[in-house]
């Protein structure tokens, strides 16, 4: 692409904020590093509560690497500033409003994709005053906020196995995340993959498949990559945690299947940029889509950045193709 002045845009975040939120610093470490690489020039901002209007003088003639998030408790502040963003007719990576509002709402991406052929662990809407979903799905379920990102709720012991235990928690849910649907799905009794998608010359490619391995874990605990997992050093559950990626060899048709479910739930949710979406097999080894993540995690160390290092990417190639897909998005909307 044609050097041109970089705006790195990030929710502004407080020292006090919890792992999950804080991560975005180091994402902002990353992609300069990545920048630095190509030799493109950059500025960062921190954007308060997601006013990115507020800067607007400073992303003209830019591209922006969007960087905003959603803190907990506030699972649409992304969309809504991307959305201004759209408003602003500026260049930006990742995905667009629409896309993130979908796969923000995991009742909408089950549905999306369930129409699209593709399956997903069987599942539905708690409704705490009707809760006939229990009826109809096997237990041990698992229990998500139907509307949060980076594990959020998957805290302590996500996995339920009785109906008490479920309505328990579900009532917990109610009042942690007031006005958010309760996701309730079947724990699916096989390995979890979480696989990354990067959009180059215009299309989806689908990085090697990561396995998420749990060794020396507790006896009789689910596995669960929950929010400890992902966020709380020090704990059993983050200690004990492993990533590793599949060698198709070794894996008979299990990769292949991987992907033409990632590749599908792209173009499902009408994904551009970059993504992630995780997998886990059912009791007959056939995987399931599980989430659908529009603005995964661009920190060192991510799963998608790992991902993209064992294809052969540095952050410097990661980050500019990264950046042509949010050029060609913007040219192409401009003919």
């Amino acid at each position: 692409m044609t050097a041109r002045r970089v705006v790195i845009a990030h929710t502004a975040v407080d020292s006090a904020a919890d792992p999950s939120t804080l991560d975005v610093l180091d994402q902002v470490t990353l992609v300069a590093e990545g920048l630095g690489e190509l030799g493109i020039p950059s500025e960062v901002a921190a954007v308060q509560g997601g006013r990115i209007w507020e800067i607007a003088d400073r992303l003209a003639g830019a591209i922006v690497v969007n960087l905003l998030e959603a803190p907990p408790g506030f699972p649409y502040l992304h969309t809504a500033a991307t959305a201004a963003l759209e408003l602003l007719d500026v260049p930006f990576t990742g995905n667009s409003s629409f896309a993130m509002w979908l796969t923000t709402d995991k009742v909408v991406t089950r549905t999306t994709l369930a129409e699209a052929g593709l399956s997903v662990a069987p599942g539905g809407r708690l409704d705490l005053d009707h809760p006939t979903v229990l009826d109809r799905i096997a237990s041990p379920w698992i229990l998500k906020p139907g509307w949060e990102d980076a594990s959020i709720g998957l805290d302590g012991d996500p996995v339920c196995h009785t109906r008490e235990a479920a309505l328990a928690r579900g009532r917990d849910f109610r009042s942690r995340f007031p006005g958010q649907p309760i996701v309730v799905e079947h724990l699916l009794p096989g390995r979890e993959f979480n696989i990354a998608v990067i959009e180059i010359d215009g299309a989806p490619v689908v990085l090697p498949p990561a396995e998420m391995t749990y060794v020396d874990w507790p006896a009789g605990k689910p596995q669960v990559l929950g929010y400890e997992a992902k966020w709380i050093e020090g704990t059993v559950d983050f200690d004990t945690t492993r990533r590793r990626f599949l060698v198709d060899a070794d894996e008979g048709s299990l990769p292949a299947e991987l992907r033409r479910l990632a590749s599908g739930a792209w173009s499902a949710c009408g994904l551009s940029g970059y993504a992630r979406v995780d997998m886990r097999l059912d009791i007959e080894g056939r995987p399931c889509i599980l989430e659908v993540n529009s603005n995964p995690c661009l920190s060192d160390g991510s799963g998608f950045m790992v991902a993209a290092q064992v294809a052969g990417m540095t952050p410097g190639t990661a980050v500019e193709a990264i950046l042509n897909s949010a050029t060609l998005r913007w040219e192409n909307a401009h003919r």
